[in-house]
């Protein structure tokens, strides 16, 4: 009776049996080795080649980035990097306050390219190259479609500011420039400055 139970369960849980002769045959390691594992009938990720998405789960995957972003922070965004504006702003990200003046993707870069200019092109070339070319990629082209592959509008996914106070359980930190995560954004408030 036991022994029609253990050939049952081995039979439903589809294990290979082993070669107890040896006579030439595969052992289930053997086989198991040769042939991808499958979980839920699905190939091991590993041997799944790559495939581009497709429009429609791109279109999905933007779908829910969009459904998640603040429309009127996404807005605000949009005309800073359009118009080049210097926007006062504060924002409340996950128990910080951030002050400071919200600026285009351009200027931001432009900073630190400088900045790194000052500190490496003289002792290490190499490195101030990567670090301007870095930077250079981070910029927006100016011609930039509105209406991104999906078919549907670019998503800005950074803030960028200047002359920033980063504010915490009464702390206060200073820095020239900083960039920070749109979606990580809990609130924000147009015009609002530290105070003293």
């Amino acid at each position: 009776m036991e022994k029609k139970t253990e050939q049952n369960t081995n039979r439903e849980n589809q294990e290979p049996q082993e070669n107890t002769t040896g006579a030439g045959t595969k052992t289930s390691e053997e086989e198991a080795s040769q042939t991808p594992s499958t979980i839920g009938g699905e190939a091991d990720a590993q041997s799944m080649p790559y495939r581009p998405l497709t429009r429609i789960e791109r279109r999905n995957l933007w779908l829910k980035e969009y459904g998640d972003q603040d429309f009127a922070l996404q807005m605000w965004v949009r005309l800073v990097e359009q118009q080049d504006l210097d926007v006062e702003m504060m924002f409340q990200m996950q128990g910080l306050l951030v002050f400071g003046v919200m600026v285009s993707t351009a200027r931001y870069a432009q900073f630190y390219i400088d900045l790194n200019e000052e500190l490496h092109r003289e002792r290490d070339p190499e490195v101030a190259d990567a670090l301007r070319d870095y930077y250079h990629a981070l910029i927006p082209a100016f011609d930039q479609p509105e209406i991104g592959p999906e078919g549907l509008p670019v998503i800005y996914r950074y803030i960028h500011m200047r002359d920033v106070t980063i504010m915490s359980a009464g702390h206060k930190v200073k820095v020239p420039y900083w960039r920070g995560q749109v979606n990580k954004v809990d609130a924000f408030v147009i015009g609002a400055t530290p105070g003293e």
